[in-house]
Order: structure tokens, then C-alpha cells, then sequence
């Protein structure tokens, strides 16, 4: 259960007495203020009579980088990291030296040889291929080293299986109010040797940033993204920037088909360089963008309508009817209760992440050990799991980037909102699943507005990251006659909050069946058993940018797995 204000501060440790109802702090998180003028409402919402910073718990975890509390992994992978030897990376640097067609390499690529001494780059041969090493430190200690191979081998590159990734050049952000971020670290030590010292690059490729390094970079103000100008350097980019934020990022746009390194190889020095960095500018955001971005979406929309690039279901037959889920729809999921809604999105995120597509399962009403059990049951088919198949599974899967936000206090919605925004960050999502929309209604006299805003909250939060996002809605009670007809889109309970802004709303039905009758007792009365069919009825019941249409799966109800049934393709 997520913790009071009272034991969070209880838990960090800080002084603090209570005092009219509220907890007052001695040192401000924000200001670092030690008089006391933090004073933190046992509700959440927060004051500093010093700074005026102001929030609530969910924004000060967001501050302190806690929300790892609220938010974290399926499968929890348990942190150990080797270490390279301690002087691997001196004797890969001293061959270096002594190795002529080696160093022409290096000298080619515009790397000096005080460069080479300065970050320790070295030669590693094995297999008849020689790679260039490059150690990469922290607090001038060994932590990685990455591996380039040489011409005339294929580009390729390797770490030390087990060791730590760390940003390069990461002991420069102490004390640095913005930095420069390259794609990998020879365009990095390109930077450094040009003069720029606070320059960091990733190093486990273009396409991936650790969700620590995000962290990390918190405190900066401005940060300068220095990647390659082909489309996939740019996207990257842009992803990148929608993770550290978009406020704080600028672009640095270097001409068609270079690089960092290749910029500067090419005749450009420090002060063409500069003028890039002054003509740098925010990426567009999503919702505000100028005429030519108009042309370029439009461009890319007929594009992913002719490929169908979003996110896939397991089932062909489901895919046939939502073609895809696409950046910015929001998609409405409702069944009768024990149904399944919430194992069939389960089923989805597991589909996704074993792609390794980052997936957020947001759930307010089953625990997170609940659903990671569901899940190795539907991965290995088996209704009871043993201790033997839990750690099987931990050692299966810790790598999937399957995540489980939890929290079984009521929450408010800007506070639920601000929480998934800040996961996406992070965690670079591509898919957020919320179970369910009616838990986040807080009134009784005003439940249409309040699920109406909810609705609204998530298809904005959608559209502003970017992604999809599931919701699952609860259907009404329905009674008599009733419960046996196929559920509809009105009825949803208080469905006219919710049509305007969906983009797809998908219905579960399985219909219902009755088991033998038991006697209970002397007292002349029988309990009827009821069951649902396994054969389940999704329906698309509408679709912004399709016909809809209805299919069928079969839903093994003993291990938590829907599973397409022959001849539905």
C-alpha cells in the first residue's frame, strides 16, 4: 500500500515535528532552507515559505527521483556488476600506441594523440579482428569499456558482458548548469578536444538511454542534443528530447548526412561550430507546430497508413479490426465483470514487451505480484506456478521492460496523469495500459464531469507523448434478461463522458452458462453456480479511423491467456 506523507518523510530520514494538522520539515528539498519553512499537508499538497516552491507528494517524488516507489519493473533484476580488470583497459591503450596502422586510423577519424592518451582509447585484437577500445569512467574509476571494430571488418560494436553502462565523459556534469549530447563517444571526444568540456555521450547506442541517465541529467538546465542528421539520428533525437524534456532541449542540426566527427573532419572548426549551436532550437511540441511540420506529418501519416507501423495485439483477427495502436489514440477497453478485460490487456503488454516495447500496466485495483503471477501463468501455459517457475521466470524475463505502477489510495487525476507523464520519460514507454477509469472518480454528485475530465486527461496525455493509451472503463449493472445480451458502447457506465474522445472502444462479451446446482443445507434452497463461456466476443464497437467489425478468441481462464481460435485468422 503507497505510504502517507507522514512515512515518506518517516522513511527519508528528515527532521520534521507536526504542527497544526501539518508536518513541517527543517530543510527544504528545494531550497535546501533549514528554518523550517517546509511545511507538507498530510493530503500531499506541500508549501516552502522560503522558496514558494509548491506541489504534492507525487511531484516531490518526481523532485527526488523517487518514483521508483510507485512505479517499477514486472520482473525486478537484481543489480550486481562486474568490474573490468584493473589495468585492461592500460594494456589495450599501451598496444594502441605501439600499433602504427592503428593510430592512422585514429588520426583519420581527427582524434590527436593527447585525445588518445587523455580518454585511453586502445587496441583489442581477437578472432583476426582489432577493435578499437574506449574505457569509459567514472570517478576515475574503470566501470566498461566499448569495443569498435576496425576496417576492414563490418562496423560492429561490444561492451564487457555484465558490467555497468554508464554515460562517457559523465564526471563532467558535477557542477554544470547545461551540457552537450552526442551519439556515441568519439563524436564526444570530437567535442572535447574542439574545447567544449562539458560534453556527454551515451553508450549503449543511438536508440537506447538508460532510464538512470535520465535521472542524472535532472538538474540541468539546457541541454544541447548533438546527433547525427539522418532521420533515424533525428527521431532519436526528438525521442530523446520528449524524455528529458522538451523545454530544456535544443537541437543542434548538423548538415545532411553527418556527424559530430564528420562535421569537424570536414574543415569546420569551433566557431562554424558555434553558429550551429546558436541557430540551435526546441524540437516542436506536439499540438503547436508550424505549417512545414503540418506538411511533414502529413507526409509521414500516409506513410505509416500505407506500412501500419503502430502497435500490434497477439491475435491477426483482433489486428484485422483495430488495424494498429497509434501514437495519440486513446482506446477505451470495457467487459461485464470476470470477463477478462484485464488479463486481455495484460496479454497485449506481455506481446509487446517480449519485443522489447517499453509497456506501462497502471492498475488501481490488483497488486502488482497479482498480476506479474498472471503473467508467468500465460507465458508458460500453466495455471499453478511453483517457487521453481517464479525464479525461472525472473531469470526469463528481467530484461522485458514491462513496468507496474500501483497505488490503492484513491489518487486525483492530475496526480495520476503527472505520474504516467514522468514514466514515459523515463522509461521511454510506448504503450500505457490504466485498470481502470472509474477508480479515479472521486465525487458523487458530479460523476459524468469528473470521468468526462478523466476521458479528456488521458487522450491530451496521449496526444502530448505521443503514444497510445488503454484505459479500461467499467461497465453498468446491469440486471435481469439484461445480463445475457451483448454489452454495448452506452452501456459503459456513464458513457456519454466518454465517446467524444476515444478513438477506439472495444467490447469483451462471453457468454453466460450455469453449472449444476448445489443443495446448501436442510433450508429447501439450491445456489446456482454461473460460469462464462470461454469463447469470447470482441468487438470493435467503434473505430475513429476504421469500420469496427466483431471476431472471436478463446480465453483460458486456468493460466490467464486469450489465444486465437482456428480459422479466425
Amino acid at each position: 500500500m503507497q505510504e502517507t506523507p507522514l512515512e515518506y518523510v518517516q522513511l527519508k530520514g528528515w527532521d520534521h515535528k507536526l504542527q497544526s494538522g501539518q508536518i513541517v520539515i527543517k530543510t527544504c528539498p528545494y531550497c535546501q532552507d533549514e528554518k523550517w519553512h517546509f511545511y507538507l499537508d498530510r493530503e500531499g499538497p506541500f508549501f516552502c515559505h522560503k522558496c514558494n516552491e509548491r506541489g504534492n507528494l507525487v511531484t516531490l517524488k518526481k523532485h527526488l527521483g523517487n518514483l521508483k516507489e510507485i512505479i517499477r519493473p514486472a520482473f525486478q533484476k537484481r543489480k550486481t556488476f562486474k568490474k573490468p580488470e584493473t589495468n585492461q583497459a592500460d594494456r589495450y591503450h599501451q598496444a594502441l600506441l605501439k600499433d602504427q596502422s592503428a593510430m592512422e586510423y585514429v588520426r583519420g577519424r581527427g582524434i590527436s594523440i593527447e585525445s588518445v592518451k587523455r580518454f585511453k582509447l586502445g587496441l583489442f585484437e581477437k578472432n583476426g579482428i582489432r577493435w578499437l577500445s574506449i574505457p569509459h569512467y567514472r570517478n576515475n574509476n574503470l566501470v566498461n569499456i566499448k569495443f569498435r571494430s576496425l576496417p576492414p571488418a563490418e562496423k560492429d560494436f561490444r561492451r564487457i558482458p555484465g558490467c555497468e553502462s554508464i554515460l562517457f565523459n559523465c564526471d563532467c556534469l558535477k557542477a554544470q548548469q547545461e551540457i552537450f549530447l552526442t551519439e556515441g563517444e568519439l563524436d564526444a571526444i570530437t567535442l572535447i578536444q574542439a574545447g567544449i568540456e562539458n560534453t556527454v555521450s551515451g553508450t549503449t547506442g543511438a536508440g537506447s538511454f538508460d532510464p538512470e541517465w535520465i535521472d542524472i541529467l535532472k538538474p540541468l538546465k539546457r541541454i544541447y542534443l548533438c546527433y547525427d542528421a539522418d532521420d533515424s539520428g533525428q527521431q532519436g533525437a526528438r525521442s530523446l528530447a520528449k524524455r528529458l524534456g522538451y523545454n530544456r532541449c535544443f537541437n543542434v542540426e548538423l548538415p545532411e548526412g553527418q556527424d559530430i566527427n564528420d562535421y569537424f573532419n570536414s574543415g569546420n572548426d569551433i566557431f562554424a561550430f558555434q553558429n550551429l549551436v546558436n541557430q540551435a532550437r526546441r524540437f516542436d511540441l506536439p499540438g503547436v507546430i508550424s505549417m512545414e511540420a503540418a506538411f511533414d506529418l502529413l507526409a509521414r501519416e500516409k506513410s505509416r497508413s500505407e506500412s501500419d507501423t503502430g502497435l500490434l495485439t497477439p491475435w491477426q483477427n483482433v489486428n484485422h479490426l483495430v488495424k494498429s495502436f497509434r501514437p495519440g489514440d486513446l482506446i477505451i477497453v470495457s467487459a461485464p465483470p470476470k470477463t477478462g478485460k484485464t488479463t486481455w490487456c495484460l496479454n497485449i503488454g506481455e506481446h509487446l514487451t517480449l519485443q522489447n516495447i517499453p509497456v506501462l500496466f497502471f492498475c488501481l485495483e490488483m497488486r502488482p505480484e497479482r498480476l506479474t503471477y498472471k503473467l508467468i501463468q500465460s507465458a508458460y501455459r500453466k495455471e499453478n506456478l511453483s517457487s521453481e517457475d517464479i525464479e525461472k521466470a525472473r531469470n526469463e524475463f528481467s530484461d522485458i521492460p514491462l513496468y507496474f505502477g500501483h497505488s490503492f489510495k484513491k489518487q486525483k487525476l492530475e496526480d495520476v496523469l503527472q505520474l504516467i507523464r514522468e514514466a514515459i520519460q523515463r522509461y521511454d514507454l510506448k504503450l500505457v495500459i490504466f485498470d481502470n477509469l472509474h477508480f479515479l472518480i472521486r465525487s458523487v454528485s458530479n460523476v459524468n464531469e469528473e470521468l468526462g475530465q478523466a476521458v479528456q486527461g488521458f487522450k491530451l496525455l496521449a496526444e502530448e507523448m505521443e503514444i497510445p493509451i488503454i484505459a479500461i472503463a467499467q461497465p453498468r449493472k446491469r440486471e435481469g434478461g439484461a445480463r445475457d445480451e451483448i454489452m454495448r458502447a452506452e452501456d459503459i457506465k456513464y458513457s456519454n463522458a466518454i465517446h467524444a474522445d476515444c478513438d477506439q472502444m472495444i467490447i469483451l462479451y462471453r457468454k453466460r452458462k450455469a453449472s449444476n446446482a448445489k443443495e446448501i443445507g436442510q433450508s429447501g434452497y439450491t445456489v446456482v453456480e454461473e460460469a462464462l463461456d470461454p469463447v469470447t466476443l470482441i468487438r470493435v464497437e467503434a473505430h475513429r479511423y476504421g469500420a469496427g467489425g466483431e471476431t472471436l478468441l478463446y480465453f483460458h481462464g486456468e493460466y490467464s491467456r486469450f489465444e486465437q481460435m482456428e480459422g479466425k485468422a
